[in-house]
C-alpha cells in the first residue's frame, strides 16, 4: 500500500519538486505541506475510490499525517535539513547555484515545511530490459558445457587473441624500456620507441611517432610572454628606410624632415 501512495506522489505536480544533493548524489526532494495538499485532493480521492488502485482513505490532515508516517516507516521518504551555502561550506561541501545540499535528520517532524527527500524511484522500461539481458547472459554462461561445439572453439580463439594482446602490450613496454635506459647511458638524452604509448590519446595515435629522443619539452618563461604582450603594436612594426633623393639641398632640412614623418604615419595606417 506504501509503494502505491509513493507512486501517486512520485510524479505529482502539487509537490513542486527541486533536485538537490544528499552525501553527493542528486536526489529529488520537497516541503511535507505539499505533500498534504496532495493527499488531499480531488485526484487522489477519485483514485482511492476505486479499489484497484489500493490507496488508503485520506480525509483530514490527520489522515494524511498517518499516510506520510507510513512512507516514511518503509524508507520511501527521509526527513532532510536543506544547508545554506555557509553551512555547507562548514561540512566541506561545496555549494552549488540551484542545487542545494541536504543533510539526514534522525526526527521527522512533520511540520509544513519540513524538506523530505525522495528514496523511491519508479522503474523504466529500459531497467527492465536490462535486468532481463543481465539474466540472459547469467545463463548463457552457466551454460556455456551446452553450447555447439564450433561455438565454444570460436570463444576459445577470441579469449587466446585477448590474452596474446595483453602479453604483447607488456612485451612492447618492456623492450621500450630497456631500448630507453641503453641509449640513455650511450646516446643520451635517450630514445623512447612509442613516445606515446602511455599518453591519454586514441589508440592509433598511441603508436605514432615510431621513436622520438628525450628532449625536454620548451617552455616560454613568464617574463618573455609578459614581454611580448607589453610591446606596443608601433613598436613590432618594422621600420622602413626611406631614401631622400640626391638632388635634395640642405637648405630645406624642415622640408625633408616633414615628407619622412608623413611616410612613416602612412606606413603604420596600412
Amino acid at each position: 500500500m506504501a509503494v502505491n501512495v509513493a507512486k501517486f506522489l512520485r510524479k505529482n505536480s502539487l509537490l513542486k519538486q527541486r533536485k538537490g544533493l544528499l552525501q553527493g548524489n542528486l536526489v529529488d526532494f520537497f516541503r511535507f505541506k505539499r505533500a498534504s495538499r496532495a493527499l488531499l485532493s480531488e485526484d487522489y480521492k477519485k483514485k482511492q475510490e476505486n479499489p484497484k488502485n489500493n490507496l488508503p482513505p485520506v480525509r483530514n490532515e490527520t489522515d494524511a499525517k498517518g499516510v506520510f508516517a507510513m512512507l516514511i516507516r518503509n524508507q520511501l521518504v527521509h526527513p532532510g535539513e536543506k544547508l545554506s551555502s555557509a553551512k555547507a561550506k562548514e561540512n566541506q561541501l561545496v555549494p552549488k547555484k540551484g542545487t542545494p545540499w541536504f543533510l539526514p535528520l534522525q526526527k521527522a517532524e512533520l511540520t509544513p515545511d519540513e524538506y523530505y527527500i525522495w528514496f523511491y524511484n519508479e522503474k523504466s522500461p529500459w531497467d527492465i530490459v536490462l535486468g532481463f539481458g543481465v539474466i540472459a547472459a547469467v545463463f548463457t554462461l552457466i551454460l556455456f558445457p551446452l553450447w555447439p561445439a564450433f561455438m565454444r572453439k570460436g570463444v576459445w580463439y577470441l579469449s587466446m587473441a585477448m590474452l596474446g594482446l595483453i602479453a604483447l602490450f607488456f612485451v612492447i613496454a618492456i623492450i621500450r624500456l630497456i631500448i630507453f635506459v641503453i641509449t640513455y647511458v650511450i646516446l643520451s638524452p635517450g630514445l623512447w620507441i612509442f613516445p606515446n604509448l602511455f599518453e591519454d590519446c586514441g589508440f592509433i595515435d598511441s603508436f605514432k611517432p615510431f621513436y622520438a629522443w628525450n628532449y625536454p619539452k620548451e617552455k616560454k618563461s613568464k617574463k618573455s610572454k609578459k614581454k611580448a604582450a607589453a610591446q606596443s603594436p608601433l613598436e613590432q612594426i618594422p621600420e622602413k628606410k626611406t631614401s631622400t633623393p640626391a638632388s635634395t639641398s640642405s637648405s630645406k632640412p624642415n622640408q625633408s624632415t616633414n615628407v619622412k614623418r608623413k611616410a612613416t604615419l602612412e606606413e603604420v595606417d596600412e
